[in-house]
């Protein structure tokens, strides 16, 4: 297929061309060629050879991207900038494609981002931009593209069912009066369509109640009956830190580049279960590395995945929100300590044994099995009427000493020893200021604080295209650094021709002014 053509380079009839308007914008130079080191054979296929001239694939994505990079998602705004800024107009050649057509390029080739993601990641490895070796992660909040009005509970999607029958009850009525010829003044086929229109909206709001009771299912009993599903965009869940509809959205950074090297977007409110997901997805873009190691907060504390995790091999470090409950002590807490703080006993102030699978109180009594399953172990002691510490161990209702452990509460414990370390602490206190201001460039500084796109694939699609914006900041940051220390260093090594040029420009502008000053002498004697 022919696509219209461009030259950024080539003269008009006033003297200027195109690449002029990028001379004082060197980043819209480098989206260019960044894009022209993708491998963009998949997008030209898509291509027919039939229909009239279209935009270039290549152009159309590198404008995309540059305007993602500053923020830009509208595309009525991008139709603007594409006539008004001359970044914009280097970048489409002086052309300018409509609003229709960028959302259309944008949502039929969403499918192809996550390659360019990749290949842009791998150009920066490339360029030796970091190793790669340290992961932070972390996810934040982001707003769905539906409105929060459009949330019903169970309740309120039955009132509303029972209206919608009602309304085509009533419509039904008066299709049959028309037939009949009771009456005129009502069309025939304007009724048809309305009642239509009603029982395809009734059948949608079915179907969101039956999906309404799956996930239901999932959430704690307390939590069921104040459950809403966004009837216009289901995908999307109830989060009040956006205050409506909304996304977790989840990003693997690199601590010394701060580049994103994995994302993924989820419904889930809660970020447990994504640390492996995120982990898995850093080794397929960047590939495996058995030094990189992996640093996330609180949230994704989970005993399956640290597990995992252990099993793997994986150096992670998961901050713990127990951590100051776990027993992990080599011996238990005092009995004279506890007797003369006069505080509740915790489970911290009991150890573990792993040999004898018992635990030990500060009194000396010792916690054997009594029951277990797939998910827990209860442990007790029999042994509590007549120790000293027993008002201060468990309530007058109870009558022995109960705990709980979880089948892989080991790789808690394993992971709480590490996290008392100093290189743990120093690795999480570098993550709250490695990722977290890569959530605030994105959210603040480039404005994204809301989707523009609807359903879960068209948002992760975005995101994508979102973080590829973030990107590309911080690899032309990066890459005109390294460019500039190149530039010095080449000219450190040519310091004879420097200091040459120096004195020939330090001899020219002493010659320079000593003329203007004969010149001025001379006026003043003709003056005379």
């Amino acid at each position: 297929m022919s696509f219209i053509t461009y030259n950024r380079s080539q003269m008009n009839l006033f003297g200027y061309s195109v690449e002029d308007f990028a001379r004082d914008d060197p980043k819209s130079r480098f989206v260019v060629e960044l894009v022209s080191r993708l491998d963009l054979s998949a997008l030209y296929s898509r291509y027919s050879s039939q229909g009239g001239d279209s935009y270039a694939p290549d152009m159309m994505l590198a404008l995309w991207f540059y305007a993602y990079s500053n923020g830009i998602t509208s595309t009525r705004k991008l139709e603007e900038l594409c006539k008004f800024d001359t970044r914009y107009i280097y970048i489409t050649g002086n052309q300018h494609p409509d609003h229709s057509t960028l959302s259309r390029f944008r949502k039929a080739h969403l499918d192809l981002l996550d390659q360019y993601f990749v290949e842009i990641l791998l150009i920066a490895q490339a360029e030796g931009i970091s190793s790669f070796n340290q992961i932070a992660i972390d996810g934040t909040k982001i707003k769905a593209h539906s409105s929060k009005r459009h949330g019903y509970t169970e309740d309120q999607l039955d009132k509303r069912i029972e209206k919608l029958r009602a309304e085509i009850k009533q419509y039904m009525q008066r299709c049959n009066f028309v037939e009949q010829g009771a009456t005129d003044e009502l069309d025939l086929e304007t009724l048809r369509a309305e009642k239509e229109r009603l029982e395809r909206l009734e059948k949608e709001i079915l179907e969101r109640k039956a999906q309404l009771k799956e996930r239901k299912k999932q959430l704690k009993s307390e939590h069921r009956s104040r459950h809403q599903i966004n009837v216009k965009e289901p995908d999307a869940r109830m989060m009040p830190s956006v205050d409506g509809p909304g996304y977790n959205a989840q990003l693997g950074v690199d601590m010394s580049s701060h580049l994103i090297v994995a994302h993924e977007v989820v419904s889930q409110p809660n970020d447990q279960g994504q640390f492996i997901p995120i982990q898995e997805q850093v080794e397929k873009n960047l590939g495996s590395d058995d030094k990189r190691s992996y640093t996330a907060d609180s949230g994704y504390h989970n005993s399956t995945d640290l597990k995992e995790l252990e099993e793997k091999q994986i150096d992670a470090v998961i901050a713990d929100p127990q951590l100051s409950n776990r027993s992990i002590k080599e011996t238990p807490t005092s009995k004279e300590e506890l007797q003369k703080e006069e505080r509740k006993l915790k489970r911290s102030d009991f150890v573990y044994h792993e040999q004898g699978d018992y635990y030990e109180c500060p009194a000396g009594k010792k916690l054997f099995p009594v029951e277990r399953n797939s998910e827990r172990i209860v442990y007790r002691s029999n042994d509590c009427q007549d120790c000293p510490l027993i008002n201060l161990c468990i309530s007058s209702k109870k009558k022995v000493k109960q705990i709980h452990r979880s089948v892989n509460e080991s790789y808690c414990e394993r992971m709480a020893k590490k996290l008392q370390t100093s290189a743990a602490q120093e690795r999480l206190k570098k993550r709250s200021v490695t990722v977290e201001p890569v959530f605030g460039n994105l959210k603040h500084n480039l404005g994204y604080r809301g989707f523009s796109l609807s359903g879960l694939n068209n948002v992760r699609s975005e995101f994508t295209l979102m973080c590829i914006g973030h990107n590309i900041n911080v690899l032309f940051k990066n890459m005109l650094g390294k460019r500039l220390a190149a530039f010095i260093t080449a000219s450190q090594e040519k310091d004879d021709l420097l200091i040459l040029f120096s004195k020939n420009i330090l001899a020219f502008l002493i010659l320079y002014f000593a003329q203007r000053l004969r010149m001025r002498k001379n006026y003043q004697y003709r003056r005379i």
